[in-house]
């Protein structure tokens, strides 16, 4: 048998006109002198109340209710009458969401004006019985198109309150782990626990960071959706704390508010009422996994915060003026810790550099080394830097050994060469790059950024390749010199410090060098080697073009990493005559070095 399905809409329409009918009732009650005077406009009565409720934003089955039963008390739209600004003013003073305190405030102003007016027939005692009559029959059925769920539902909910409950100021700082061990003040603010890196002139150091200023919310002043604070992970550092010091204009009940609610990964933590009113509870950031390839190989990652949120909690009514309600805001707490990294690349001389290499790409001599030194700090302490000092040697270095055999040999295979020869230089990311990174809070309702600050002192790279060989073509020989040198450098200081600008806008393009360096070639002509003599026509063509420096991670993370890439873009090629006395001149096209990636190498 199949089940019909539920009209939803028409359950909900049921459950109103039923609210309705209840509501008349139970105002006849109480107020029996009204359907008397109406008779039989007295259900018309109820239903223009409802209507005009409805219309003004009221949405809360409680809040439609009181807002009726004053209609008995000062007759229909008494906010539009003369005399009634107050009411008017009431109504439209308060958001749409802040309903409660908007009727709130209208029963009770209420209340004073029936006192201030002499022999009134209805005294300020009846209003606030009804009132409260009404509030506990209505107020636990919703809203507005939710009474079915509402009744639908097994959770009780509490009282619509009617007793003034709020805060008067907020005040949310940080603290130390030091600062909440016995005998400190409880209240002392979190001093220089974040210490970052500076340079002074001579040499980098730590200096302390000021904390940020507590934070105060009073009524007007919006909650900031947003905190942003930094803590250290687990086990580096002292846990950083944040107080949460709260003022009461009005308590309903001690013992129920006001409540303090934090919810995270811990699950959720909670105060009410006296000790509620100053707490401090530990923010810790989320267990940051290091690189792939080892700590300092990625620069200014970052990392993801540990998210929280907290709640604070009042029946937010006040006879007068804006409450500060039920505050609500997130939190973002962001590692702390603060990198320094120093790189010394020490290029050889020219003499050590200068690379005799034989066709196939077999070394004559050792391949010269580049001293590398890196020094990797965090928060003061010292790192392994093992790996990051393996990344440039036995990784950009060993590419550019490999990637300059591969060119030879390239060069090798040019046919008609012989006694192919290479006297090579080459050498990539020699001087010195210091940088310092990690997450920068300034103000508790601040953004949070990564802070780089940096000095590279660099060459990106420097060449000087000399292939020979000699070339026999067309009944010509000749000793043929393929020359390629140049030198780039990558000078500049790097400061993010501020939002704006964007860490891409500081690194691109002024921590990138590219460049692109010509090749020319050299003819001698061998004697008693044939009648035909050759010559160049035209200068080759084609280009060594690279880049070098930092750009941001290509290995599935965010961050900035070190990368080198060096290729033939185009192929080298050269237009050249041979002239031999018997057959005359003839020109011809040939490629000395085809397109090809010769070093394409990233960190990590």
């Amino acid at each position: 048998m199949l089940q019909q399905p539920i009209d939803e809409p028409a359950l909900e329409d049921a459950a109103w006109r039923d609210f309705v009918a209840r509501l008349a009732d139970h105002l006849a009650g109480q107020w029996p002198a009204m359907p008397q005077r109406l008779g039989e406009r007295y259900p018309a009565f109820i239903d223009l109340a409802v209507q005009q409720a409805l219309l003004r934003g009221l949405a809360e089955v409680g809040n439609v209710a009181r807002y009726v039963n004053l209609w008995f008390v000062w007759g229909p739209l008494f906010h539009d009458k003369p005399g009634f600004q107050w009411a008017q003013d009431i109504l439209t003073a308060h958001a749409p969401q802040h309903e409660r305190l908007a009727m709130h405030q209208l029963v009770q102003r209420s209340m004073v004006e029936l006192a201030r007016m002499p022999g009134t027939r209805i005294e300020p005692a009846a209003l606030d019985a009804a009132d409260t009559g009404v509030c506990l029959t209505f107020g636990p059925l919703g809203r507005c198109g939710a009474l079915t769920r509402r009744r639908q539902g097994a959770e009780v909910p509490p009282p619509m309150p009617r007793r003034c409950c709020d805060l008067e100021a907020v005040e949310l700082r940080l603290l130390d782990e030091a600062s909440t061990q016995p005998g400190a003040d409880s209240h002392s603010a979190r001093g220089g626990a974040l210490q970052r890196y500076e340079f002074d002139g001579a040499a980098w150091q730590r200096v302390p960071v000021p904390a940020p200023a507590p934070l105060r919310i009073v009524a007007g002043s919006p909650c900031p959706p947003l905190l942003n604070l930094l803590s250290p992970q687990t086990g580096q550092g002292a846990v950083t704390r944040l107080q949460a010091r709260l003022r009461m204009a009005h308590v309903c009940n001690g013992d129920v508010h006001p409540a303090l609610l934090f919810d995270g990964p811990h699950g959720r933590w909670g105060w009410v009422g006296h000790a509620a009113k100053a707490v401090s509870w530990p923010t810790l950031t989320r267990d940051q996994p290091p690189p792939p390839a080892g700590a300092g190989t990625v620069q200014a990652e970052e990392t993801a915060p540990e998210r929280y949120r907290l709640t604070l909690q009042t029946c937010a009514l006040r006879d007068e003026g804006e409450a500060l309600g039920v505050l609500q805001t997130a939190l973002s707490v962001w590692p702390a810790e603060q990198w320094l990294l120093d790189i010394q690349r020490t290029a050889p001389t020219d003499a050590e550099a200068t690379q005799t290499v034989l066709p196939q790409g077999r070394l004559t001599t050792p391949r010269p080394a580049i001293s590398t030194r890196c020094r990797l700090e965090r928060d003061g302490q010292l790192r392994q830097s093992q790996d990051l000092k393996s990344q440039f040697e036995q990784g950009l270095d060993d590419a550019t050994a490999q990637g300059l055999a591969r060119l030879v040999d390239a060069w090798a295979r040019l046919p008609g060469l012989a006694a192919a020869q290479a006297e090579a230089a080459l050498a990539l990311l020699t001087g010195r790059a210091v940088c310092t990174w990690g997450w920068q809070v300034t103000a508790l309702d601040g953004p949070a950024l990564m802070r780089l600050v940096g000095e590279l002192d660099l060459v990106a790279a420097q060449a000087a390749l000399d292939f020979t060989g000699v070339w026999t073509l067309r009944g010509s020989t000749s000793r043929v010199h393929l020359r390629c040198s140049g030198q780039s450098a990558l000078k500049c200081s790097l400061r993010r410090d501020s939002d704006p600008p964007d860490l891409a806008d500081v690194l691109l393009p002024a921590a990138t060098a590219s460049w692109r360096w010509g090749f020319a070639l050299e003819i001698e002509p061998q004697a008693d080697a044939g009648l035909g003599l050759l010559q160049l026509e035209a200068p080759p063509g084609g280009a060594l073009v690279g880049e070098a420096g930092l750009r941001p991670c290509t290995h599935g993370r965010s961050g900035w990493e070190w990368f080198a890439r060096l290729r033939v873009q185009e192929p080298v090629t050269v237009r050249v005559r041979v002239n031999d006395p018997l057959l005359g001149g003839s020109v011809s096209t040939h490629t000395l070095l085809p397109v090809s990636t010769v070093i394409d190498w990233s960190m990590g």
